[in-house]
């Protein structure tokens, strides 16, 4: 991708508006990280939401015959949708746990398929096997033995690290952007 000098310097103007907008999400991520309960209601109230639009279109595009299912597979997915949608609203911190509970199934998926691969593989086997093992752990620990309110620290901490990591990248690519106006 080449953009030329005249496109780089007006991308380059704007370098503030990318860190103001890095160190906002960094600030985010420390606040998440620091309040567990706050963070775990907004993302069950988020997945709440997400759930309410899913089932809603689902049961829209099941009586418009605009599924990509059957129609009967299209208003069961619809109903679910707003059933959980409904659990999490009601209850955010419950969409909140269930969040963990899917990383973990996620995990469990992953470290089986890792596993699967190390016991085939002709090279770095033992790093891909104990790299599955690690993950099978995690994710029963996650799915199956984690508490809910260690669940609820656990998602906060994974969605103030993604906030923090990309505030930080975002900075650092802000003062790359000011290099760019001045060129």
């Amino acid at each position: 991708m080449s953009t030329s000098p005249m496109g780089q310097h007006r991308l380059g103007r704007h370098w503030g508006w990318v860190l103001a907008y890095g160190i906002f999400l960094i600030v985010v991520g420390i606040f998440a990280m620091l309040h567990p309960l706050a963070t775990g209601l907004a993302m069950g109230v988020l997945l709440g939401v997400s759930f309410l639009f899913s089932g809603v279109g689902s049961l829209i595009a099941a009586f418009k015959d605009a599924g990509w299912q059957s129609r009967a597979v299209d208003i069961l997915f619809g109903l679910l949708s707003l059933l959980a949608a409904g659990v999490c609203i009601v209850n955010p911190f419950s969409g909140a746990v269930a969040i963990v509970w899917i990383i973990g199934i996620m995990f469990l998926i992953m470290g089986g398929f890792e596993l699967a691969a190390g016991f085939r593989a002709s090279s770095d086997r033992g790093w891909l096997i104990l790299l599955g093992v690690i993950d099978v752990l995690l994710g029963a620990w996650a799915a199956f033995f984690m508490p809910a309110d260690t669940a609820l620290v656990a998602l906060a901490t994974l969605v103030g690290f993604a906030f923090l990591f990309r505030g930080v990248l975002l900075s650092a690519l802000a003062f790359k952007l000011r290099g760019l106006s001045s060129a």
